[in-house]
């Protein structure tokens, strides 16, 4: 028996959604403009931004509270390179902290799960066949 060819209806094909376009973004970041091509403009790039000036920020200040003066006598590299340790290290221990968050529901969860009583299916059991049913959906095999 040959299967019926497929017709879709002429004007109801779904046309597929594009991909939204990388656009260019100017943001202010440590008193410098950059151009970023990026597909989030928003609250994601507004939050890394002040993540990024909040993180040299108290990097100012813990450098003139143990050396008394500004670090404006650290290389701009140095600086950078320092700053970008230090949020490769904050990431490091979000990282960490995810995992271990994780993994603690995970345990918890089979402790959970250990605790439930398994039933027995023959605390209820299931109707029978009537006398003379055949087995299974086909009749029974020969």
């Amino acid at each position: 028996m040959k299967s019926p060819a497929i017709r879709i209806p002429a004007g109801k094909v779904t046309p597929i959604p594009r991909k939204p376009k990388p656009q260019d973004v100017h943001i202010e970041v440590l008193g410098r403009t950059l151009k970023v091509h990026t597909l989030e403009y928003g609250d994601t790039l507004t939050r890394a931004k002040e993540v990024l000036e909040s993180g040299f920020h108290d990097m100012e200040e813990a450098y003139e509270v143990t050396w008394g003066s500004s670090p404006s006598a650290l290389d701009s590299t140095t600086w950078l390179l320092m700053g970008a340790l230090n949020l490769a290290h904050r990431v490091a221990q979000l990282e960490q902290e995810a995992t271990r968050t994780t993994q603690d529901l995970e345990h918890t969860l089979s402790k959970l799960l250990d605790d439930v009583p398994d039933e027995s299916y023959d605390s209820h059991p299931q109707p029978s066949a009537p006398p003379g049913a055949q087995d299974g959906l086909f009749g029974s095999e020969p």
